[in-house]
This record gives C-alpha cells, structure tokens and sequence, in this order.
C-alpha cells in the first residue's frame, strides 16, 4: 500500500465518523414520548368536559336543610343548621325558612338568607326564635334563591 491511499482512507473514516455523530434529520424518540403523553392528557381533559356538560348536574339547585343544634339565649332560641346543595349547580341568596308548628296552626316564622352556595357544598347558619323549639313542630327549609 502507498502512503497516498493510506491517507486518503484515513480521511473518509473520519468524515464518515464525523457524519454518524451529526443528528440526523426527523423526531426523537423523546419527542414521540412527550406527543403521546401530551395528547393523553388533552384527551383526558376534553372527555372529562363532554361528560360534565352532557350529564345534566347543572338542572335545578338540590338544598336539603337539617336542623344541628337548640341553644337557649337571653331573648330567644338560636337553632343552627346545615344547608347542603348537592346539586351540580351553585347559587346564591339562599333564603331559609324556619316555622314553628303547633298541629295546623304556625306559632312563629324565621328566616335568613345564606349568600352563596357552591355546587355539591354546605353552608352553616342560624334561626332565631322567641319559643323554645323544642315544644312545637319545627320545619326548616330551603324557600328560593337566585343564580350567581
């Protein structure tokens, strides 16, 4: 061999080396991962959204009012309450009632107004009576509310 086709060889290897370290055109197996997994998540997420919407959670609002707590005051009666609405559906100005019932005829009435209850949620409130509730039939519940 000459010392020329030595020389020449040697200079094609190392083209062809400096080729193979070059990137070669197209995406990466990196890239491919990050796609999928992006488009798996957006998936997720639109079908997570088509179900909520097509469900029906948003019709009229659920309020279930359930006396807690009688506690005797200086001037009164203070009965505390939960008001749960397990509707899909949040609202506000949330008036509840409170009567006092002897048999047919209504002893006394009370009423407040929550401002804002979230959908699937509960607020905390209180009535305030003259008559111990506990001698009469009481009856709490939920009587109107707005949108927000």
């Amino acid at each position: 061999m000459n010392k020329g086709s030595t020389k020449a060889k040697m200079q094609e290897n190392s083209r062809s080396k400096g080729e193979e370290t070059m990137r070669k055109p197209g995406t990466s197996v990196t890239e491919w991962i990050v796609a999928g997994v992006s488009c798996i998540a957006l998936l997720a997420v639109l079908g997570y959204l088509i179900l909520d919407g097509l469900s029906g959670n948003n019709g009229a609002a659920d309020i279930i009012v359930r006396p807690a707590e009688v506690t005797a005051m200086n001037d009164g009666y203070v009965v505390e309450f939960a008001a749960d609405n397990r509707a899909g559906k949040s609202v506000a100005s949330v008036e509840i009632k409170g009567e006092l019932h002897d048999g047919q005829e209504m002893v006394e009435e009370s009423s407040v107004t929550i401002d804002y209850i979230p959908q699937k949620s509960g607020r905390k409130g209180a009535l305030i009576f003259r008559n111990d509730p506990e001698d009469y039939d009481l009856r709490i519940f939920a009587s109107g509310y707005s949108e927000p």
